[in-house]
C-alpha cells in the first residue's frame, strides 16, 4: 500500500482539502448594545461564547468614549469559578483586564463581568462606543485561541439630564464587591452617576463617613447606629442635586478583603511574621494568620463612626472559621486597631491537618452568614 507520508495518494489529497477548508470558529467576547439618557446608569455584562474552543484565560483592553464612564466587577458565574480578575488602568478611559486562574479549568460560556455604563450628564444625543481591543485567549496549555471582539454602541437618547443617579445594583460590599443588603459598620462601594466632589451620604438620615470619593464612585461606612431590622433610605446629596434609594438592612454582611480587584482569590492576609501571605510567602500549619474584612455587624464597645480604632472591640456575634473545610481556632475577631471603624480583624490558627497548597479556601462565619471564599497559601 502506498504510504501517504512518502507520496500523496489521491484519497489523502482529497482529505487534506476537506480538512483545510473546514471553518475555524473563534471564541467571541461581547458586550450588548445599550441605550440611555444623559446622566443615566445602565448595568450590562461582558460575556464569552467559546464556539467549541477550549478557553482557560483571557486578556483584553476596554476603551470608551469621553461621554461614558465604566465600572466593572465579576459576574456571578465567574465569581463562583476558580478564576481571578486583575485590572490595570491604561489611561483616563482605558482599562486592561486579565482573567486567569492557578489551574487549567476552562471558562464557562456566559457572563464574565458586570459592567456599569455611566453616561455623562452633559453628553449630547447621539452614539458613543465601548471598544474591546487587543483581545487574547489561551487554552489550558497556554496556546493561543482565536478570539473575536467588537465595539459596543451606546445610544445616548434625547432626554432630560439626570444630575445624580444611584442604581440599586450599585450598592456593593467593598470587600466582596457584591450587591445586597447593608449592615451597621459595613464599608460599602457606591457606583452611579456621582460627582467628582465629595458628597454627603446618609443612611436613615444618619451621616456616613466617606472614605473615598471619585468620578462615579464613593466608598462610605454604614453608620453603626443604623437599626438592623428595617429598611433604610440611602441618600446622596451634592450641591447639584441628590438621589435617594431604599436599601434593606440586616445585622451582618460579612466579607474578607482580597488582594485582587475582583473581591475573590488570594485574601489580603498577614502571616504570623507580618509578611503578606502569598504563594511566595505561604503560612505554616499551626501559625496565626490575620484576615481583614467588613460587614461583621455591631462591636462591643461600639466605636464612633469614622474614627480610627484605638483598641480591641469584639464582634457581638461570635465568629467561626474553616481552612480547607477544617475548623480553625479564632483567637480574635473585632476592630482592627489603627484602621477605620468598619474594618474588622480576624486572627485564626491554621489547622495542623491542612495540606500544603497555594490556594486553600478560607471561610469565616458570623451568625448564620458565611463570607464569600478567599484563599490562603499554605506551605
Amino acid at each position: 500500500m502506498t504510504n501517504c507520508a512518502k507520496r500523496i495518494h489521491p484519497y489523502c489529497s482529497a482529505l487534506l482539502l476537506v480538512l483545510t477548508s473546514l471553518p475555524v470558529y473563534s471564541a467571541v467576547l461581547s458586550v450588548p448594545n445599550q441605550a440611555a439618557g444623559p446622566g443615566q446608569v445602565v448595568l450590562t455584562s461582558a460575556s464569552i461564547s467559546s464556539q467549541g474552543q477550549a478557553v482557560s484565560g483571557l486578556q483584553f483592553d476596554l476603551q470608551w468614549d469621553q461621554a461614558l464612564d465604566l465600572k466593572l466587577v465579576l459576574a456571578d458565574p465567574l465569581r463562583q469559578s476558580t478564576k481571578l480578575l486583575f485590572t490595570a488602568p491604561l489611561g483616563t478611559r482605558a482599562l486592561r483586564c486579565l482573567i486567569i486562574g492557578m489551574n487549567q479549568d476552562l471558562l464557562a460560556d456566559g457572563q464574565l463581568l458586570k459592567v456599569w455604563v455611566i453616561v455623562d450628564p452633559r453628553a449630547a444625543p447621539g452614539s458613543a462606543q465601548l471598544v474591546v481591543r487587543n483581545a487574547i485567549a489561551t487554552d489550558p496549555n497556554g496556546n493561543a485561541v482565536p478570539l473575536e471582539a467588537s465595539a459596543t454602541n451606546i445610544t445616548i437618547q434625547d432626554a432630560a439630564p439626570v444630575t445624580i443617579a444611584l442604581p440599586t445594583t450599585g450598592v456593593l460590599n467593598a470587600a466582596s464587591l457584591t450587591p445586597g443588603p447593608v449592615s451597621p459598620g459595613e464599608i460599602v462601594t457606591l457606583f452611579g452617576n456621582l460627582p467628582d466632589t465629595t458628597p454627603q451620604v446618609l443612611f436613615g438620615g444618619i451621616p456616613a463617613p466617606i472614605l473615598y470619593a471619585g468620578p462615579n464612585q464613593v466608598n462610605a461606612v454604614v453608620p453603626f447606629g443604623l437599626a438592623p431590622d428595617a429598611p433604610a433610605s440611602l441618600e446622596v446629596r451634592t450641591s447639584s442635586g441628590s438621589a435617594t434609594l431604599p436599601v434593606p438592612v440586616v445585622p451582618v454582611t460579612p466579607a474578607v478583603f482580597a488582594q485582587g480587584s475582583g473581591g475573590t482569590g488570594q485574601g489580603a492576609i498577614l502571616n504570623q511574621d507580618l509578611t503578606v501571605n502569598s504563594p511566595d510567602h505561604p503560612a505554616a500549619p499551626g501559625s496565626i494568620v490575620v484576615l481583614y474584612g467588613t460587614g461583621f455587624g455591631m462591636l462591643d464597645p461600639q466605636p464612633a463612626d469614622g474614627q480610627v480604632a484605638g483598641r480591641a472591640a469584639a464582634t457581638r456575634l461570635g465568629v467561626t472559621a474553616s481552612v480547607a473545610g477544617i475548623p480553625a481556632e479564632v483567637t480574635y475577631a473585632g476592630a482592627a486597631p489603627g484602621l477605620v471603624a468598619g474594618v474588622v480583624q480576624v486572627n485564626l490558627r491554621v489547622p495542623d491537618a491542612v495540606s500544603p497548597s497555594l490556594a486553600v479556601p478560607v471561610t469565616l462565619t458570623i451568625g448564620q452568614v458565611a463570607t464569600p471564599g478567599v484563599t490562603l497559601a499554605i506551605r
